[in-house]
């Protein structure tokens, strides 16, 4: 699991050439908005949370979202104009089920009085995949590798302290290769510290459905902090003997940890972290940390501390582990 270093570069772009010239305060606060969004931006989120509650509170099957991983990576791609990012989504929870792969560019539109995100799908994804974890993979990419649709950019302006994005209105579509008919698409979002909602939707030229979530809810995906754990597992022998391993990371949106242990029936243990932020009641917000055995439907047990808490820690006497917040 990556850690996220949030450096940001603006050296290299040169404000104007493309979509107006900073040279007004209106500009200006543009150029600050775009500078303090591509630090707010990168970052590893999940909708974990909202998906453990729509059944917790029996929302609607048809209703319901499905769970979302998003990772979005600064890096450096001398080809491609602004600030560039490299977009991995994942989805139910498994890191091998990649649904999306992507370079984001934004740049500051003064004609647009926004921050104007550019997206690129790579013709060859495979070829691409953990590249936030092997940047070498991106080593040489061109504009030539891409495929951009024109009006699917997508448009972000501050709002008080988040930002919110949009595309224009009926200005994204494509034609389906299975039913040849026009699909157009939009897009809302919204970018905070804690969070990136992101509500995208589509219909086809007669307004029938085609994707999204059928309430209009957004995918809620919270920010995720990563840890870096120990865990030790008590072996079956009986005596005092312990597996130990560590640096081993994991995120509070869901993750996971797996340890096997080295003995002749070996044992198989595992870790979930969670933020909880209870949508409903009088429970206080949570980080828990809970212990499974392989095969378990339920955590043999947890622990909970403050939702900022530095450090995690459980003994159970046939489990230890201790988790401290990566900065």
């Amino acid at each position: 699991m990556t850690r996220f270093f949030l450096f940001v570069f603006f050296g290299g772009l040169v404000y104007g050439q493309t979509h107006g010239q900073s040279a007004s305060p209106a500009n200006d606060i543009l150029d600050r908005d775009f500078r303090e969004m591509m630090v707010m931006f990168p970052g590893r989120y999940d909708n974990q949370e909202q998906v453990y509650f729509e059944k917790r509170l029996d929302i609607p099957e048809e209703d319901r979202h499905e769970r979302t991983h998003h990772i979005f990576h600064p890096v450096k791609l001398a080809n491609f104009p602004g600030e560039t990012f490299y977009i991995q989504q994942y989805q139910n929870n498994d890191p091998s089920d990649i649904y999306r792969q992507r370079i984001y560019s934004f740049q500051p539109d003064y004609d647009e009085n926004a921050i104007r995100l550019t997206i690129y799908t790579p013709k060859n994804p495979e070829a691409l995949i953990d590249a936030h974890i092997d940047p070498s993979k991106l080593d040489g990419l061109t504009l030539d590798d891409m495929i951009i649709r024109p009006g699917c950019e997508v448009f972000w302006k501050r709002e008080i302290d988040q930002f919110t994005g949009y595309m224009k209105e009926g200005a994204c579509s494509f034609t389906s290769s299975r039913t040849g008919k026009k699909i157009v698409i939009n897009d809302d979002l919204h970018l905070s510290d804690s969070s990136i909602w992101i509500a995208d939707r589509a219909v086809d030229e007669d307004g029938a459905y085609v994707f999204g979530n059928r309430a209009g809810v957004p995918h809620k995906n919270n920010r995720a902090s990563e840890f870096s754990c120990w865990v030790s597992v008590k072996k079956r022998s009986g005596d005092d003997e312990w597996t130990f391993n560590n640096d081993l990371e994991i995120h509070d949106q869901g993750g996971w940890i797996w340890v096997t242990t080295d003995e002749r029936r070996p044992q198989k243990v595992g870790l979930k972290m969670r933020n909880v932020v209870w949508p409903t009641g009088y429970n206080r917000n949570s980080l828990v940390l809970y212990a499974y055995r392989d095969g378990d439907d339920a955590a043999r047990s947890y622990v909970w501390t403050s939702p900022d808490a530095k450090r995690i820690a459980l003994n159970l006497r046939w489990v230890q582990a201790s988790c401290t917040r990566d900065e």
